[in-house]
């Protein structure tokens, strides 16, 4: 969930995903390769253009250096099935080397944030917007000038491992 309190003048967009449209999209070819492969996630992929802040000490003994993930989750509550990655987190994919797994994620990639698939939250303040992580990518924008200030409440609730 976000709370909209300080906003840039303009930019800073939310942009969001649907994975389980992009996953029923797929070409059923796909959908087969891709249904039993794990995705290996990190805290920040070596792969990821996009860097996060490091973290201290405290959080580097709680955060563990890789989990497995199903590449395709199926959502507890509807049965449904969606694309589970993360470019900043994914780091590959177990059993594959990197020349199959890179291609195959950047392609996944690109399929899930066709702009078919996307809603884009301009910001106004006091806006709130939540949504479902296990079915939904989402991506801040940084196309704001960085001088300003673009402050959003954050709540984020502990959920169930992907299946």
């Amino acid at each position: 969930m976000l709370h909209a309190v300080k906003l840039p003048d303009r930019g800073g967009d939310t942009q969001y995903a649907n994975m389980a449209a992009a996953y029923a999209a797929l070409p059923s070819a796909t959908r087969e390769r891709i249904a039993p492969l794990m995705g290996i996630h990190v805290y920040q992929s070596s792969h990821s253009a996009r860097k996060l802040m490091g973290l201290n000490d405290s959080d580097k003994e709680r955060v563990p250096n890789a989990v497995l993930h199903p590449l395709v989750r199926t959502h507890p509550e509807s049965g449904a099935k969606a694309i589970y990655i993360n470019p900043i987190r994914i780091e590959g994919i177990l059993g594959l080397d990197h020349k199959e797994a890179l291609p195959l994620l950047d392609e996944l990639l690109d399929h899930v944030t066709a702009e078919r698939f996307q809603y884009r939250h301009a910001w106004k303040p006091g806006d709130f917007v939540m949504w479902d992580n296990r079915c939904l990518l989402h991506k801040a924008n940084g196309d704001y000038d960085m001088n300003q200030v673009r402050y959003l409440y954050r709540v984020m609730l502990q959920g169930d491992v992907p299946r």
